[in-house]
């Protein structure tokens, strides 16, 4: 368990993720074997929100005197399309746990970053519903389908498959 006194999610300005090369991805330690790709990825993300295309928020945990970062959510507004209609979304482009920190838990309820980011998103797109016509929050799990664990997670989120062919997961908001 984390021993945190609150987590805290920040949005990064687009000169925050301009000056990414350097101590954004060089604050974080990224799995051992996926590393480079993942590290290709948060580039990815920090200049679409350079480009304010996406907004990036980074989590902070807090305690012990300390702030971290702990993580990164990117989110987008996109479209969910079934059966040849549309449904204006708020799409996850990405979710982000440092190595250290994933699996662990913080709090009293034993919550999981993942599961942080993951409510921070469901109530960013509930946020959004209110404002506009957003009925749904999508996203693709890394590895589709076949990552077992993942989906498995984001079942337990309340996100189903729109249909058996599709990669794209989603979560009525409303």
């Amino acid at each position: 368990m984390l021993l945190l006194d609150a987590l805290e999610f920040r949005q990064l300005s687009s000169f925050a993720c301009k000056k990414s090369e350097n101590p954004l991805i060089d604050s974080i330690y990224f799995h051992p074997v996926r590393g480079g790709r993942e590290t290709a990825l948060l580039r990815q993300i920090l200049s679409d929100g350079l480009n304010n295309n996406t907004l990036v928020a980074a989590v902070h945990g807090q305690g012990a005197g300390l702030s971290r970062r702990l993580g990164f959510i990117a989110l987008s507004v996109g479209k969910l399309e079934i059966d040849n209609k549309s449904f204006p979304a708020v799409l996850i482009d990405f979710l982000f746990v440092d190595h250290r920190y994933r699996g662990k838990t913080y709090g009293d309820d034993a919550m999981k970053l993942s599961e942080a980011l993951i409510s921070f998103a469901i109530d960013s797109a509930k946020q959004v519903s209110e404002l506009a016509a957003v009925r749904y929050l999508i996203l693709r799990p890394d590895g589709g389908k076949d990552n077992i664990d993942l989906v498995t997670f984001y079942e337990s989120m309340g996100f189903e498959y729109m249909t058996a062919q599709h990669e794209w997961m989603y979560l009525k908001l409303t």
